[in-house]
C-alpha cells in the first residue's frame, strides 16, 4: 500500500495538474465547442480528427501553462537559451531518460495525429507542432512556478512529429483499403453488359 501511495505522489509531480487545471480546462472545452462546427465549415477539415485537434490542444495548453502556484520562476529567457550547441545538445541528451521526459512527448501525440487526420496534410501540421512547443516553453517564463526548458520543447515536437507521421500512415493504410475494396467489388460486379451489334442488310 505504501508503494502505490509514493507512486501516486510521485506521478502527481510528474503530471503538471493543479487547482488551476479544471477552470482551465472547463474554459478550454467550452472553446472548442464553440470553434469545432465553425471551423469545420470553413476549412472543409474532416468533424472528429478537428474536435480530437481541439481537445488535445487545449490539453495541453492546460498542462503545461497553468500557474504551479508558487511565485518566481526558476530561469530567465537568457537561462533558457543555450549558449552554444554543445550546450543545446547537453540539453537534449536528456530527452527521452525519464518518465517525465516520456510523458512531454507523449503529450502532443494526439495533436499532431488529430492534425494530420483532420487536414490531410503534413507539412503544416508538423510544422505547428514544433513551433506550438517554442509558444509554450517562452510563455512559461512568466507564468509563477513554471519554467522553460529546450529539452522539454524538442520532447513535445518529437510527440507531434510522431502523431504526424502515425496519422500519415493511417491515411495511408486507409487509401489503399479502400481502393482495395473498391476493386473487390469491380472484380465481383463484372465486365459491363455490351449491346449486341445489330447486322447490316
Amino acid at each position: 500500500m505504501g508503494a502505490i501511495v509514493e507512486a501516486g505522489y510521485r506521478l502527481r509531480w510528474l503530471v503538471p495538474v493543479n487547482h488551476w487545471s479544471p477552470l482551465l480546462g472547463l474554459l478550454g472545452i467550452v472553446i472548442c465547442v464553440l470553434l469545432w462546427r465553425p471551423l469545420v465549415a470553413l476549412t472543409h477539415w474532416r468533424s472528429q480528427p478537428t474536435l480530437l485537434a481541439l481537445v488535445s490542444g487545449v490539453a495541453a495548453l492546460t498542462l503545461t501553462l497553468a500557474p504551479k502556484g508558487w511565485d518566481g520562476n526558476h530561469r530567465t529567457l537568457a537561462q533558457c537559451v543555450p549558449a552554444d550547441w554543445s550546450e543545446f545538445g547537453e540539453r537534449v541528451s536528456h530527452v527521452g531518460s525519464g518518465v517525465e521526459s516520456w510523458l512531454n512527448i507523449a503529450m502532443l501525440v494526439p495533436l499532431g495525429f488529430g492534425l494530420m487526420m483532420a487536414t490531410r496534410r503534413v507539412v503544416w501540421p508538423s510544422l505547428f507542432v514544433v513551433l506550438l512547443p517554442v509558444a509554450i516553453e517562452l510563455t512559461q517564463i512568466v507564468i509563477p512556478g513554471r519554467e522553460c526548458s529546450v529539452s522539454d520543447w524538442v520532447a513535445n515536437a518529437l510527440g507531434g512529429l510522431a502523431g504526424v507521421a502515425l496519422g500519415w500512415l493511417t491515411q495511408t493504410w486507409l487509401r489503399a483499403r479502400k481502393a482495395a475494396r473498391l476493386r473487390r467489388a469491380a472484380e465481383l460486379s463484372g465486365p459491363p453488359p455490351t449491346a449486341p451489334l445489330s447486322r447490316s442488310r
